[in-house]
């Protein structure tokens, strides 16, 4: 139950977040239409919040939370006691403002203690700020829902009840839209949202949203004239600023006919003002148009608190006077400050302060994306301060947390590997060798599949996160089409850009391909095999790699110097993203493996031969190898399986010599036969850089093969005998009469420095 509760805690939290602006709805809808105070929000938040802490304490045993809990605990007991001692107030809404204020440091050191296995997508709180657009967006449009201001104001908002915390969450998650829209390409999409993000914030009729989209706006134009100044690249600035001239005109023509205008006019009508700089020339109209009488709410909280007694200075005056609600300053630090005096400020801004330094001592690689998060966290300090309802509302309390949360750089770096299955089989056998050679300590592992089978599940360190991700095989092409969207569109909103690195391992699979493309913008191409032999046409070659969009690949990696040279003779300007690193075998278990004993009896009065692979005649021509038992009177052991068996054994059937070819099908250990044999056979056509070489390699075996190949350390021509493919035979018969050893080869320290290369892909 732990370990799938530690491998699903993202997808829990994320379903969560999403979730929010539905039970927002519900709760608009529960206080509007039935009156009721305790709504569904109330009880699912706090089911939330009971259910992390119980799950960092008991499923990753952060016992050391216990602290800051009873420090909280401690607090409330105090606060309620005052409560009863000095206040003729309702128990129940206090103790409910004290949940709903200490939420946030709650949740906020909860998730910081698992912060190296908690990380959101970005596009989980681009869904959600999507989710609340459409949500207000939609009735706006058809002249229906709920008012923003009960009276004298204009304004919709949708069926939501609370405006200031929707205001909130759309001003923060404010910059995720500038994130999104620049690693999006899709113009359409993007200029439908932004009119749709535009006509909510200025329809709503709030201050908040539109100020901090020109705030974003402007650290945007910052950071563009910084790169601009750095790179010499002044057309990306020309282009940027014309576009913000234009943007900014449309909405300025705009403006007058919304919500947001009509709510400016009537503030300075109401204040007798007919300028709006006529407003700065008067503290009480600064207080009154700016502030929206804060600073006078903030006035009158300080004199009560001033005549309160030393208990209620020191533990809160909490948030009720005769039963009735005191107006909140709505500047959340000085809310928390009176309402829970000394000792509640200081245990709520320490946890605050603690996680905040941790954040300021992370040294971040600026990008546009990093920028434009630490933005998002200064709105957030800011609207805190100036706004309030940011860390004191717990539907905004999760989404703050988050933001804050990303920006501190986290023990253990996330790798995500795609593919298709892990059957037995070369390219699968590679990738399990490759990620149990990861140092788990400082990386976590993510393997996702088509289809979660296979024999190598079993290879893998039960450390390494695997999932599925299905392709739907439907017979009706519109289900199918229609499931396999939703899959996708699950995956991108649950992972997006969510891995420092992701490498699509199956170079053929299209789902693969998207997977590690949606996974993170670090994403590497891995190319098994030399595509020119399986794509003679040019034409042909280029819509194989262009139908996988290898421009869009950071990095593209080939496992032989011949194939890549294939690669760039047609993709030319690609060349500084290709590198060649060839595949790892695990070099003990084959030693290992292959003491194991084996049931067939050699012939020792015969050279064995000894074919590994895929009975594919496509490519690996297997027919050779049978014509040269016929010729050389030698024997062949064929370890694997195909679709082209069958054909093999009627073809060995065919020169009588049967006798002395033995097919074992596919083996979890084919290490035993080979170490049986006089020699390791290859007669394919073509190949990348075959994982048999270096089994062979480890097990000292003689190599004859068609396939004369290189990668980033190994030329095969130096270890093997590398043969004509159509001189087979002549060319054998004078290897078996060769005595000589060919040269020997240390895996161990190439795959040393092989690691070294991987790493600093994986760090990029």
């Amino acid at each position: 139950m732990n370990d799938y509760i530690k491998k699903h805690i993202n997808t829990f939290i994320s379903i969560f977040i999403i979730l929010g602006p539905f039970i927002d709805l519900i709760t608009g809808l529960c206080i509007h239409q039935f009156n009721l105070n305790i709504t569904l929000g109330v009880i699912f938040r706090f089911i939330f919040l009971l259910s992390i802490v119980l799950i960092t304490l008991f499923v990753y045993k952060k016992k050391k939370l216990l602290i800051p809990y009873i420090g909280i605990g401690l607090y409330s007991i105090f606060y309620v006691i005052g409560i009863i001692l000095y206040k003729n107030s309702s128990l129940f809404t206090e103790v409910h403002s004290l949940v709903k204020c200490f939420y946030f440091p709650i949740l906020f050191i909860s998730l910081y203690a698992i912060n190296d296995e908690v990380k959101i997508s970005k596009m989980t709180l681009f869904t959600t700020l999507f989710l609340y657009l459409i949500m207000i967006f939609v009735p706006t449009a058809l002249g229906i829902g709920y008012k923003t201001y009960e009276i004298t104001k204009a304004g919709t908002l949708g069926f939501f009840n609370a405006a200031n915390e929707i205001s909130g969450i759309i001003s923060i998650l404010t910059p995720v839209i500038f994130i999104i829209f620049y690693k999006s390409k899709n113009i359409i999409p993007k200029i439908i949202l932004g009119i749709m993000y535009l006509v909510v914030i200025l329809m709503m009729g709030t201050k908040t949203p539109f100020l901090t989209l020109g705030i974003t706006i402007f650290m945007s134009l910052l950071y563009i004239l910084a790169e601009t100044i750095k790179n010499k690249r002044y057309k990306t600035l020309i282009a940027s600023l014309l576009i913000v001239v234009i943007g900014t005109t449309s909405i300025l023509m705009i403006i007058p006919k919304t919500n947001f205008y009509k709510n400016i006019q009537t503030h300075l009508d109401y204040l007798k003002v007919e300028k709006v700089t006529d407003i700065f020339k008067d503290e009480k109209l600064i207080d009154h148009f700016i502030f929206s009488q804060r600073l006078t709410f903030l006035n009158k909280r300080a004199k009560s608190y001033h005549k309160a007694n030393t208990y209620q200075k020191i533990f809160g005056m909490g948030y009720t006077k005769n039963n009735k609600q005191v107006k909140l300053i709505e500047m959340d630090y000085f809310d928390i400050y009176y309402n829970h005096g000394i000792i509640g400020f200081i245990v709520f801004m320490s946890i605050m302060l603690y996680v905040v330094t941790k954040i300021l001592k992370t040294e971040t690689k600026i990008t546009y994306e990093t920028y434009m998060v630490h933005t998002s966290a200064l709105l957030i300090i800011f609207l805190s301060f100036v706004t309030g309802h940011i860390v004191t509302a717990p539907a905004v309390d999760i989404i703050v947390i988050i933001i804050l949360l990303s920006l501190i750089k986290r023990n253990k770096k996330d790798l995500l590997f795609a593919d298709k299955n892990l059957e037995i089989g070369g390219i699968e056998a590679a990738q399990v060798n490759l990620i149990n050679r990861i140092d788990l300590d400082k990386y976590n592992v993510t393997i996702i599949l088509e289809e979660k089978k296979g024999e190598l599940l079993k290879k893998l360190d039960n450390r390494v996160i695997v999932k599925e991700l299905k392709v739907s095989n439907n017979k009706n092409v519109i289900i199918r089409k229609l499931i396999n969207v939703i899959r996708k569109l699950t995956f991108k909103i649950l992972n997006y850009d969510n891995y420092d690195f992701s490498c699509c391992y199956t170079t053929y699979s299209y789902s693969c391909n998207k997977i590690a493309k949606i996974a993170s913008s670090n994403c590497t191409l891995y190319v098994h095999s030399d595509y020119k032999y399986v794509y003679n046409d040019e034409k042909d070659f280029r819509e194989f790699f262009d139908s996988r969009k290898t421009n869009e690949y950071k990095k593209i990696i080939f496992v032989s110097n011949e194939s890549r040279n294939s690669y760039l003779k047609v993709y030319k300007d690609q060349k500084d993203k290709t590198l060649v690193l060839n595949n790892f075998v695990d070099i003990e278990k084959i030693k290992e493996l292959s003491n194991e004993k084996v049931s067939e009896v050699k012939n020792n009065n015969k050279e064995l031969f000894v074919f590994v692979g895929r009975l594919d005649d496509s490519s690996k021509k297997l027919k050779r190898a049978i014509n040269l038992v016929k010729e050389l009177n030698i024997n062949l052991w064929v370890i694997g399986d195909g679709p082209d068996r069958k054909m093999y054994e009627e073809y060995a059937k065919e020169l009588k010599v049967e006798k002395s070819i033995t097919f074992f099908g596919k083996q979890s250990n084919p290490y035993k036969y080979m170490k049986q044999a006089d020699y390791i056979i290859l007669t394919s056509d073509y190949e990348g850089f075959p994982v048999v070489y270096l089994e062979a390699l480890v097990l000292d075996k003689q190599i004859i093969t068609t396939i004369n190949t290189s990668d980033d350390e190994i030329n095969i021509k130096d270890y093997a005998y590398v043969v004509d493919k159509n001189k087979i035979a002549e060319e054998v018969k004078l290897i078996l009469k060769d005595k000589s050893n060919k040269k020997k080869i240390d895996l161990e320290k190439i795959y040393e420095k092989r690691m070294i290369k991987f790493y600093e892909i994986f760090n990029d």
